[in-house]
């Protein structure tokens, strides 16, 4: 009868596979920065701007509600006005005039047309997203 040798356990492919996976599990890590809170924070005119309004709506008849962009205070930072509207009977329409995605802002002096059945009281709240993430209602009225 015959003793066999030890084998050195690195000398085993086995160990060389755990010691790559044990390698590969420590070096993916978290690669991706931590998820920054978008802050919501009420739209402020500054002084002796309180007579201007960035975003206005209008209702022509009761089949459209035309959003009116016209610049202003942070304007070269907006890149997407997001329109919420809420009819009288309660129904929900969100329209999006550019994009979260973009980097360069919305152009000013824009219009954005909205179609729908608008024939009682409309609830329209816009909301302006910003290059840097965070957001702002610009507009909250009734029509």
């Amino acid at each position: 009868m015959s003793i066999s040798k030890p084998v050195a356990f690195y000398r085993h492919p086995i160990f060389f596979l755990v010691a790559a996976l044990a390698i590969i599990a420590l070096a993916a890590g978290c690669t991706q920065p931590a998820a920054v809170p978008v802050a919501e924070t009420p739209a402020t005119a500054p002084a002796g701007e309180d007579l201007f309004k960035e975003v206005t709506a209008s209702q022509p008849d009761s089949r459209h509600i035309v959003i009116t962009y016209e610049g202003g205070p942070n304007m070269e930072r907006i890149i997407e006005l997001e329109t919420t509207i809420t009819d009288s009977t309660g129904r929900s329409q969100t329209k999006s005039a550019g994009s979260r995605l973009a980097t360069t802002p919305i152009p000013i002096k824009g219009t954005y047309p909205i179609t729908g059945d608008f024939s009682g009281k409309d609830h329209v709240v816009v909301i302006a997203h910003m290059i840097d993430g965070s957001r702002s209602t610009v507009l909250d009225t009734t029509i």
